[in-house]
């Protein structure tokens, strides 16, 4: 017995036992997370994208602090001399 075959005859055997309404229930409970599923991964796509961008702007921050302290010392040490 072919792939197809069984698919249809266990979707057939499904219907005959639990009914039609329950299986089309049952698909549009699927379908529905499914589509939630997505919402989630595009937000989890997004705020990958919103901590990356973070990330970049927090490394620019330290190097924009890091060479003020820098120039702040050279000027301290020119003064002290």
């Amino acid at each position: 017995m072919d792939q197809a075959t069984a698919d249809h005859l266990a979707s057939t055997s499904f219907s005959i036992i639990h009914g039609k309404d329950e299986s089309e229930d049952l698909t549009r409970k699927v379908l529905e997370l499914q589509e939630g599923l997505k919402d989630l991964l595009k937000r989890v796509a997004t705020v990958h994208e919103e901590h990356d961008k973070k990330q970049d702007e927090n490394a620019m921050l330290q190097q924009c602090i890091a060479n003020m302290m820098n120039s702040n010392a050279v000027r301290g040490d020119a003064v002290a001399k």
